[in-house]
C-alpha cells in the first residue's frame, strides 16, 4: 500500500474504511459529526469576546454574546471571507470589521450597513448548537437536529467542575487508542502520580463491550484493579486518586478532596494533523471550594507550555524520558505527548511495520467497532445507539 494524500495513509492492511481523516466529506468526519464535542473552557470565554477555532478541519468562530450566551458560526463572513472572530460582539450578534456585515448565533447575516434593505435575509452562513456543561463549551456540528446532549450526572455531584484543554501535534486516533492501551501506563507513567499503582506488578489485561464503546480492566497479580470506559466515538472516563496535602502558599485551605476525582476526556480533531486534548474533572470536596481551592485547579488545567517543550526536546534527543518527573507540572501528559507524537504525525499502521501483541487486545477491539461503524454508514446501514447509562463509571479500584 503506497502511504500518500490519496491513501488511507497510516491505516493497518486490514482496515476497510479511513477513521484518520475527519474532514468535511470524510467517511470519519461526517460520522464524529454525528456527536457532540467540547472545543473550548467555558470560563476562558468573556461576554463580547470571539475566538477562532478549527475543529475536523473546520474553521469556526466562537463568541460569547454580551448577555452571555455561547454561538459558534462559520468564521468566513459570506462577503469578501474575512473571519468573523476578528470582529466585534454587540449584543447577541458578531460583525465583521471588514464592511460591517452582521451575524446572529445561527448564521443568519442581520445587517449590510452600505447594501439595500432587504439583502441580508438571503444571506446566512453555518450555524452551530451549542452547549456549556461541566466547565466545557460543546459544539454539534452535523447536519439537522442534534441527538440528545450526553450528560455525566455522577460529575454533576461533584463540588467543582474544571476544564483543561490543550494541543496535541498528532493525528486523534493514536491518543484514542491511547484510552485502550492499560499496558502503557505500567512504564509510561514511571515517575508520575500513578505510581500508587504500584507499577512494579504487572497486569493481566481485558476487554469488553458495553453499551457505550469499551470497558477496558487491568488487574495486578496482588488484585488491584484498574478501569477505563471508553465511549464511543471519542471519549475515555477514568478515576484519579485525590491528593489531600497543603499545598504551598495555601494557608487558608480548608475544604478536603475527600473521594475519587472523576476524569473524562475526549479527543478532538483539529485537523488530520492535531487534536485537542480535552478533560472535564470532577472534584469532590466535603465544603464549598474555597478560593484558594477554584484557583489551585484552575492552575493546575491551564496548558502547559512547558510541557511541550520538555516533550520535544525529549525527542529531540536533549533530555532524557526519565527527566520528566523533575521538570514539569503534568508528568503523565509530557509522558503521553512524548509517546504519541513519537509515533509520527500519522503513524504507519501496516502489519509489516506495526507488530500488536495479546496485550494489544483493546486496541484491536477499538479498530473493530471503528470499522464496523464506518462501514455501516458508508452502506447505508442503521448506526448502533451507543449510550452510557447512569452509573457507568469506572471501578475505584483497590
Amino acid at each position: 500500500m503506497v502511504l500518500n494524500d490519496e491513501n488511507v495513509t497510516g491505516l493497518p492492511d486490514d482496515a476497510t474504511v479511513d477513521y484518520v481523516r475527519t474532514g468535511p466529506g470524510t467517511l470519519a468526519g461526517d460520522y464524529m459529526r454525528k456527536f457532540w464535542h467540547p472545543v473550548y473552557v467555558a470560563r476562558k470565554l468573556e461576554p463580547g469576546r470571539a475566538v477562532p477555532l478549527v475543529i475536523m478541519n473546520q474553521k469556526l468562530a466562537l463568541y460569547r454574546s454580551q448577555e452571555g450566551k455561547v454561538h459558534c458560526i462559520d468564521n468566513r463572513c459570506a462577503h469578501r471571507g474575512v473571519m468573523l472572530s476578528t470582529g466585534w460582539v454587540e449584543g447577541d450578534n458578531i460583525r465583521c470589521p471588514y464592511h460591517g456585515w452582521a451575524y446572529d448565533g445561527t448564521g443568519q447575516c442581520v445587517q449590510q450597513p452600505l447594501e439595500g434593505r432587504g439583502f441580508a435575509k438571503n444571506v446566512k452562513i453555518g450555524g452551530y448548537p451549542t452547549e456549556e456543561y461541566l466547565g466545557l463549551i460543546f459544539v454539534y456540528l452535523g447536519e439537522g437536529e442534534p441527538p440528545e446532549f450526553p450528560r455525566f450526572p455522577e460529575w454533576e455531584k461533584a463540588k467543582l467542575n474544571v476544564g483543561i484543554i490543550d494541543v496535541r501535534p498528532c493525528n486523534y486516533f493514536q491518543n484514542i487508542e491511547n484510552f485502550q492501551d492499560e499496558g502503557h501506563i505500567w512504564f509510561t507513567h514511571r515517575g508520575s502520580a500513578l505510581e500508587a499503582l504500584q507499577l512494579d506488578k504487572l497486569p493481566k489485561l481485558s476487554v469488553e463491550r458495553t453499551s457505550w464503546g469499551l470497558r477496558n480492566v487491568a488487574v495486578t497479580p496482588d488484585g488491584r484493579r484498574r478501569e477505563v470506559l471508553f465511549g464511543m466515538p471519542n471519549v475515555g472516563c477514568f478515576l484519579v486518586e485525590p491528593h489531600n496535602t497543603k499545598r504551598a502558599g495555601e494557608e487558608n485551605y480548608q475544604a478536603k478532596e475527600t473521594a475519587w476525582h472523576h476524569f473524562a476526556g475526549w479527543r478532538v480533531p483539529v485537523d488530520d494533523y492535531s487534536h485537542l486534548q480535552v478533560h472535564t474533572i470532577g472534584v469532590f470536596l466535603e465544603d464549598e471550594p474555597s478560593p484558594e481551592i477554584i484557583k489551585r485547579w484552575h492552575d493546575f488545567t491551564e496548558a502547559d507550555q512547558v510541557g511541550h517543550e520538555l516533550a520535544r526536546k525529549v525527542l529531540d534527543g536533549k533530555l532524557h524520558f526519565d527527566q520528566i518527573p523533575k521538570l514539569s507540572n503534568h508528568v503523565p501528559m509530557v509522558q503521553d505527548e512524548v509517546v504519541q507524537v513519537g509515533q509520527g504525525v500519522i503513524p504507519d499502521r501496516r502489519k509489516d511495520v506495526e507488530f500488536l501483541g495479546a496485550s494489544d487486545v483493546a486496541i484491536v477491539a477499538l479498530r473493530k467497532l471503528w470499522v464496523e461503524e464506518l462501514t455501516a454508514l458508508k452502506e447505508g446501514r442503521p448506526l448502533r445507539n451507543w449510550h452510557r447509562p447512569e452509573g457507568l463509571v469506572p471501578a475505584a479500584g483497590g
